[in-house]
């Protein structure tokens, strides 16, 4: 018995692509997509006004029964049960409140780091020693790399008054490896 799908039309049609549509162009997916897209809203339209009937339909039938059926009563069950549930939900709130008060007074979250010394700074990035002292006192820099990607400068930002920064946007500090610093 012959497996393979009869091409005799000349069309390039093959119903394994059912079961594996990742081997459709994915032009052909997405325009298929699309249409189905398309479809599914043209459905949802045409259901709109069936849906609007039956919510006026239901809406009338609460209309009538809150407007004629129960005749101006109150009920019972409400006037108990809403001052109970106010009071559950109270009382749970506090309780959590109280939990996550207890559970975390003393207690710091986040803990100090230990100091490091200007040395292992200096060993950890590759570079010299007075080039991580000049990282260490800065709080804004640009760093400079060689071709080894080892830190050889920096560029420190220092902050201006703001009658200052409406002239000019940044101070530039350059430090090359050496202790005394060059304005710029």
């Amino acid at each position: 018995m012959n497996t393979k799908p009869d091409n005799s039309s000349g069309t390039k049609f093959d119903s394994r692509l059912i079961r594996k549509p990742r081997e459709q162009p994915r032009v052909q997916r997405t325009l298929w997509g699309a249409v189905n897209v398309a479809f599914w809203a043209f459905l949802m339209v045409l259901c709109v006004p069936l849906l609007t009937l039956l919510s006026w339909l239901f809406g009338i039938r609460l209309a009538w029964r809150q407007l004629y059926e129960y005749q101006d009563q109150v009920d019972p069950f409400l006037l108990m049960a809403v001052p109970v549930i106010l009071l559950c939900c109270a009382v749970a709130l506090i309780a959590w409140a109280e939990y996550n008060r207890i559970r975390f007074t003393g207690k710091e979250r986040r803990s100090a780091v230990a100091p490091i010394s200007i040395e292992k700074i200096a060993h950890d990035l590759g570079a010299s020693a007075a080039l991580a002292d000049g990282l260490a006192g800065s709080k804004s820099v640009v760093l400079h790399m060689d071709d080894h990607a080892r830190p050889v400068g920096f560029t420190r930002q220092q902050a201006m008054p703001k009658e200052e920064a409406s002239r000019a946007r940044v101070k530039i500090v350059e430090h090359r490896d050496s202790v005394e610093d060059a304005l710029l």
